[in-house]
């Protein structure tokens, strides 16, 4: 494992934290970045070995998939069966921003649940997150920085404490703007449901399904 570094908040959308974090993940590493919501640490969706890290760095459960984090909708294709018009809605709505959608998982995107049969996926309202994942040219399975059933890290410094030295690549962006996780809808199946009310009101995102 490489020597993890910690970016500044003031320089972390520099082009040269981007290199790093970008071909820290290119290598199949773990890295810890900031997004609107909560801090969090993601790996290549094609990097066995670093989704395996995720889960013990945090003690999660195999049968709790981690989420993708992805530069657009389109971006998502190859890792679920369908996307449905209620999920292009919601895109077009709150996309970039604090709202995962959760699809029913292609077999390439099996891989990263498990085997489970849905993913959660997300486009982050965050400048460094977004060039991240441009940067990268892959969606990143990632989870917030804490461990399984504590409170996200929402500061640069919380990551580093709980994880810093156990990670490719930090970069601290300071506080995040949202400070919640994000609404969680299921598009799985029908009837579509809002199964975690978060930064978005439940009223708000089922007004738009129903649309």
């Amino acid at each position: 494992m490489s020597t993890s570094t910690r970016a500044t908040a003031r320089k972390s959308t520099s082009s040269q934290h981007l290199h790093n974090a970008a071909a820290a993940l290119a290598s199949g590493g773990v890295v810890i970045f900031p997004t609107e919501t909560v801090y969090g640490i993601g790996t290549s969706v094609f990097s066995l070995a670093g989704i395996k890290r995720i889960y013990e760095l945090k003690g999660r459960e195999g049968r709790k998939p981690l989420a993708l984090l992805v530069s657009s909708l389109d971006a998502a294709r190859p890792l679920v069966e369908t996307i449905p018009p209620e999920a292009h809605r919601l895109a077009e709505k709150f996309w970039p921003g604090p709202l995962t959608l959760v699809l029913e998982a292609s077999a390439l995107g099996r891989l990263v649940t498990g085997g489970l049969r849905t993913i959660g996926v997300r486009v982050p309202d965050h400048a460094f997150a977004l060039a991240l994942l441009k940067k990268a040219q892959i969606p990143l399975a990632t989870t917030s920085v804490n461990k399984s059933g504590q409170k996200p890290a929402v500061t640069g410094k919380a990551a580093v404490r709980l994880f810093g030295k156990h990670v490719d690549y930090v970069v601290d962006g300071g506080s995040c703007s949202v400070k919640t996780a994000s609404s969680v809808v299921d598009l799985s199946h029908y009837p579509f449901t809002v199964i975690r009310e978060g930064a978005i009101a439940k009223s708000v995102l089922e007004r738009v399904v129903r649309s």
